[in-house]
């Protein structure tokens, strides 16, 4: 019997160590500490950037002037062809000396068009940064705005995380905002830079 007696007690006492150790969980859960426990949202930054109606609005300025850029270069491109051509066809008819000129003065021309052309690709790539920047900081401080709305003390790229509740995800409330806040946007193309 005193077995019996030394077994209750070490069940009572298990008890009351695992009851111990479980009410300051259960405690903390019923009030959590604002510092130390998130409100979290979830955005798919990367799909409002690709998606939003102000980035489809710059992507078909840019295409466009990528359009003219590339008859433009054609057109230029048809032109020493042609001079090639020419001087090909003349080399037998001049004398080396104005030969060796005339292919310097050509190779001058295609150095001035390959750098023509590359400036035009950077003009491009200029312009799309500088209206992915602005639109950037439009749209953090769209998710701003909805995280103090929201007490939100995190938000994540969706990209970042594998699974989260749906009622975090304000991808098409920010989406919704962003295309109010910014419909459109003029994209500034710098040739002369």
């Amino acid at each position: 019997m005193s077995m019996m007696k030394s077994i209750r007690k070490l069940i009572v006492a298990s008890a009351l160590v695992c009851g111990v150790a479980v009410m300051p969980q259960a405690y903390a859960q019923d009030a959590p500490d604002p510092e130390t426990v998130a409100s979290v949202m979830i955005v798919d930054y990367a799909g409002i950037m690709r998606e939003a109606s102000a980035m489809q609005d710059a992507k078909k300025q840019i295409r466009e002037r990528q359009v003219a850029y590339q008859q433009d270069i054609e057109t230029r491109q048809q032109g020493l062809r042609e001079e090639e051509k020419k001087l090909a066809q003349q080399r037998t008819l001049l004398a080396a000396d104005v030969f060796q000129e005339k292919q310097k003065e050509f190779q001058q021309k295609v150095a001035e068009f390959q750098k023509f052309a590359q400036g035009r690709s950077r003009v491009l790539d200029q312009a799309l940064a500088e209206v992915q920047a602005e639109f950037t900081k439009s749209l953090n401080d769209v998710i701003a705005q909805l995280a103090e709305e929201r007490r939100a003390t995190l938000v994540l790229h969706q990209a970042q995380v594998i699974i989260f509740a749906n009622a975090m995800n304000v991808t098409k409330e920010v989406f919704d905002r962003i295309n109010k806040k910014v419909p459109t946007v003029k994209v500034e193309f710098k040739e002369g830079a």
